[in-house]
């Protein structure tokens, strides 16, 4: 009996023990992220390409300039890019004679696509926003053709602003 005592107590203190220091604990913790929307467009190199038409064949068959223009982009939502001219018509040159931006044509580098003309019309340049761009980042590059002919008078000052967009609306 005394043996059954002796396990009992044990078997007592062991439960009592369990209960004591047998017990677990949780802390719960919630971490919160914030990820703003990324959309990031930056030109890397040809920023602002100088055409010279310095000799008549350059006037006769126009200017080719593959890479004119690249740009890395960035973000985390689908999106898209487009181009368009800053306006209809260059600046400078001579008053009453206006050369239209449409003179520019552009492409996707690489792509080997015909060469749309550039407008003052947002243009669809990589996807559009009915066929968006998967999240991610890269780099790409814009083919220029330049072809002014004799259509236009001589000038040192013809400019004109190209704006790039990068969007996920």
């Amino acid at each position: 009996m005394l043996y059954k005592r002796s396990y009992l107590f044990l078997l007592v203190l062991l439960a009592a023990h369990m209960t004591l220091f047998g017990q677990t604990r949780y802390l719960v913790k919630t971490v919160a992220i914030t990820i703003p929307t990324v959309l990031d467009l930056q030109i890397v190199s040809g920023a602002n390409p100088v055409v010279d038409f310095n000799v008549t064949s350059k006037i006769d068959n126009g200017i080719e300039l593959l890479g004119a223009t690249t740009f890395t982009y960035r973000s985390n939502k689908a999106w898209f890019v487009t181009i368009k001219a800053g306006s209809a018509d260059f600046t400078g040159g001579v008053s009453g004679s206006p050369m239209p931006a449409s003179v520019i044509r552009f492409r996707l580098n690489g792509t080997g696509a015909p060469y749309t003309p550039l407008s003052n019309i947002e243009q669809s340049l990589l996807a559009n926003s009915g066929s968006k761009n998967a999240r991610g980042i890269g780099t790409e590059s814009i083919d220029f053709q330049i072809n002014p002919g004799y259509n236009y008078p001589p000038a040192q000052n013809y400019s004109l602003q190209v704006i790039y967009t990068i969007s996920n609306l």
